[in-house]
């Protein structure tokens, strides 16, 4: 049986309940309550949802510092690893300090992808997650990602075999449907059958990209009806949200976008506390933080690059001018970013 979406966020509509701090509200679980995949104990119903290019080693730590009860890499090329490329490898370095980690990963070929599950197993990984949400046109063109979704036979071969190839949990990250139609029930049944011992739903058709509301009618409906935890993911940014979803049965969050320069939002969610603009000085010190962790992850040269994209994520709420903004576009080094925003933030 399938559903035409409505493209809804009824879920989001109301006004957060009770409980989220532990009080009595009925059966609900507080945010900071762990919760078990499989035999995987996390210490807390948040996960650090991975994004590509974004969510290296560092970005990772800053999340697991600021409070997320398990992260996740970006998705890994199960060909990557395959064919021994030395930039997908160096993906799945893991750090002592990031567990629990879960180590997300693509592919349409069981065999390949059991590869690439024992590879992340055998560096570290806690659990392993098998990307079937991606609508990235150079992804699915390949077969993988949400691709799998239309031919739920293959995406049931492929969870399987990559369940009873490693003996750690694993997870399976899908979207409400491909075009028209939502088929996450049916198919994430499927997956369960086959061994998932959890599922993530992004609540958004395949065709909608980023675009409009995550309609997290879709999160619930899953959630009482399937036998393991389901993970919600997309459009969670405040507490009244996550707390609404756990009521409704999801065990746990996924925060994506919403903590792109803003790692403060998982301390807030596990506090109740609405998100708000924080002291330069605070943003700044973070920044250099978070610096210091992506140059051991990537070194000097890679590392100014990549913190570029950052500079507008972490200054979002102060609302940099034309001249700061095309500044820091220049700069030629973190250093000389930081001392761009010092003087910015002092005048």
């Amino acid at each position: 049986m399938t559903h035409t979406t409505s493209h809804t966020n009824e879920l989001f509509s109301g006004d957060e309940p009770s409980g989220i701090n532990g009080g009595s509200g009925a059966g609900l679980r507080p945010l900071g309550d762990g919760f078990n995949i499989g035999s995987l104990y996390v210490p807390n119903r948040l996960v650090q949802a991975p994004m590509a290019g974004i969510s290296g080693s560092a970005f990772r730590l800053q999340a697991r510092r600021f409070g997320a009860g398990l992260v996740t890499t970006e998705m890994i090329s199960s060909y990557g690893i395959h064919y021994h490329n030395r930039r997908t490898q160096a993906m799945l370095k893991l750090t002592e300090e990031e567990h629990p980690v879960s180590v997300q990963i693509f592919g349409n070929d069981a065999g390949v992808m059991v590869e690439a599950a024992l590879a992340a197993e055998a560096a570290g990984a806690d659990v392993i997650d098998i990307n079937m949400g991606c609508p990235v046109r150079k992804v699915v063109k390949t077969g993988a990602g949400v691709a799998l979704m239309g031919d739920a036979e293959l995406a049931s071969r492929v969870t399987a075999a990559v369940s009873d190839a490693v003996s750690i949990p694993v997870t399976v990250k899908i979207r409400s449907g491909l075009k028209r139609e939502i088929t996450a029930p049916e198919f994430a049944k499927k997956l369960v059958q086959a061994g998932a011992s959890a599922i993530c739903i992004h609540p958004r058709l395949a065709i909608q990209g980023q675009k409009g509301w995550a309609d997290h009618s879709v999160s619930a409906a899953l959630a009482v009806s399937l036998g393991v935890p389901v993970i919600a993911s997309g459009d969670v940014a405040r507490p009244g949200q996550a707390s609404s979803l756990i009521k409704n049965g999801c065990a746990a969050v996924m925060i994506g976008r919403a903590s792109l320069g803003n790692p403060w939002i998982y301390r807030d969610l596990l506090d109740g506390v609405e998100p708000s603009r924080r002291p330069a000085g605070e943003v700044l010190s973070e920044m250099s933080c978070f610096y210091r962790d992506v140059v051991i992850e990537m070194g000097e040269e890679r590392a100014s690059r990549y913190m570029r994209k950052f500079y507008g994520w972490f200054l979002k709420t102060f609302r940099p001018d034309a001249g700061l903004r095309d500044g820091l576009r220049r700069a030629g080094s973190f250093a000389d970013a930081l001392e761009l925003m010092r003087e910015c933030f002092e005048n």
